[in-house]
């Protein structure tokens, strides 16, 4: 029998003042790559701009960085002196991008301690694909040369003679200033998530360890499944150094996803405490007590790998789309008639965690577009990024993807009025990212975007778009 925290649910129907602290006053728009690719791809045609990309843009040191495959089929990174610089280009040729595969994308990480610039890329279970730039590049970006050969060979391994195969690559950096690396092995509905720590002192990795664990039983109406995959929403630092994390489930048996799963550590990722504040004596598995913190079955159509971020609280917020049993009857259908469910069944929803360890559901009005991200400001009012459209129909699912869709809500209404409060039209084949670090040091939201190419498989460009916001207290 599976444990679950249940959520209080917050009226829909309530109407509560509106305060207008968090809105876009003007933004700006440059270009990275007129030509930057598009795939062939069995699940999309983007492959720059991914949901699951940790960081494709950071900002460090006031020079922001960006990376993308071109339609040379070459990795490449851009940077840029901020707040408008011209963006400018290195093109990696010494490695060709062969796959169609959407999923192959490339994650990007800045080591703070040492200035060091890491790159993964072209992965879904193949063999890692990483390069590091040389100590101080982004620490003293007009003075050491920007340039490939300030990048070192790629190479297999992240500790020294332990090749590994990989999925999903992502970066985050640590409070101390180091970096650590997160990766799948194996594959969906059979994995594990792997974590390993850079050592700005030593340049090297270390201390690779599993997170998460693939084995248990899982039972329900759809059958019983022996083995899955962890499908973050993210990895996120609060103020006290404490990692949080929030994931759902995929089964070896497939369906959609199930289950908001939430765990916590508070050295680095080395040992995790469910929502209770218990120490697991095990890595997190599907039986793990106490980590369900919202039931949410498979039958109810939720995506993987959606938005999630911490307040000044150290509050944790996730945003997701998925189907209730209320909007799939409405839209004429039955749970698990089809694996994600109908389109007009889908809505956002809000999930957060107040310190004491209850967690907070409301469920948003909006027309669902894609796979959402989420952003705090320094009063704790959010905002929520994707592509999408605000039209009420739409000829088909495609047009509901291809505007970039800002919606916001207020700390002071307790996260109960999300709206829509700014469109950058279209059309875009990418999913949002927003550039953190520059967000958290300038309240400047950087969001990668790539025009819908004008004829299958052509290349289009790659620009991003920079939103400056008012916000008050």
């Amino acid at each position: 029998m599976r444990k679950k925290i249940l959520v209080s649910i917050l009226c829909l129907v309530v109407v509560y003042p509106m305060f207008s602290q968090l809105k876009v006053v003007s933004k700006s728009i440059s270009t990275i790559d007129k030509n930057a690719l598009t795939v062939d791809g069995k699940f999309s045609s983007g492959i720059n701009g991914r949901t699951f990309q940790k960081d494709a843009l950071i900002t460090h040191n006031g020079y922001q960085y960006v990376v993308h495959y071109n339609s040379e089929r070459r990795v490449c990174i851009s940077r840029r002196k901020l707040p408008n610089g011209k963006w400018n280009t290195l093109q990696f040729l010494d490695y060709y991008f062969k796959s169609n595969d959407s999923h192959n994308c490339i994650s990007m990480g800045i080591c703070p301690n040492d200035g060091t610039i890491h790159l993964a890329f072209d992965h879904h279970v193949d063999s890692l694909n990483y390069r590091v730039s040389k100590k101080g590049l982004a620490t003293y970006p007009k003075l050491m040369k920007w340039d490939v050969s300030s990048f070192e060979p790629i190479t297999s391994e992240l500790e020294k003679d332990k090749p590994i195969i990989i999925t999903y690559p992502k970066f985050w950096q640590t409070p101390d200033g180091n970096l650590q690396f997160n990766y799948r092995v194996r594959g969906s509905g059979n994995g594990d998530r792997m974590l390993v720590d850079y050592n700005a002192e030593t340049g090297t990795w270390q201390n690779t360890r599993q997170i998460d664990s693939a084995e248990g039983i899982f039972k329900d109406e759809l059958g019983v499944s022996e083995s899955r995959c962890s499908y973050p929403n993210g990895y996120d630092y609060d103020t006290k150094g404490t990692l949080h994390t929030t994931w759902t489930w995929r089964e070896s048996s497939q369906g959609a996803n199930h289950d908001l799963i939430y765990v916590y550590s508070e050295d680095n990722g080395n040992t995790w405490k469910n929502n209770s504040g218990k120490i697991l004596e095990t890595i997190p598995h599907v039986n793990s007590p106490d980590i369900v913190v919202q039931s949410i079955p498979r039958v109810f159509g939720l995506m993987n790998d959606q938005g999630q971020t911490t307040d000044s609280k150290n509050q944790v917020h996730v945003v997701m789309y998925h189907c209730t049993e209320e909007t799939i009857t409405k839209a004429g259908s039955f749970p698990g008639a089809s694996r994600w469910g109908p389109n007009e069944a889908k809505r956002y929803h809000h999930y957060w965690r107040v310190t004491k360890g209850s967690w907070h559901h409301f469920e948003m009005n909006l027309k669902v577009g894609n796979r959402p991200k989420v952003f705090v400001d320094k009063h704790d009012n959010l905002i929520m990024i994707y592509a999408g459209s605000t039209k009420n129909k739409t000829k088909n699912r495609d047009e509901d993807k291809r505007d970039l869709i800002i919606a916001t809500a207020t700390a002071k209404n307790q996260w109960k009025d999300w709206t829509v409060t700014y469109t950058v039209k279209g059309p875009f084949i990418n999913d949002m990212l927003g550039d953190v670090y520059r967000w958290k040091d300038e309240g400047v939201l950087s969001i990668m975007v790539q025009d819908n190419p004008k004829r299958k498989n052509q290349s289009s460009a790659l620009k991003v778009v920079d939103l400056f916001f008012e916000s008050g207290p």
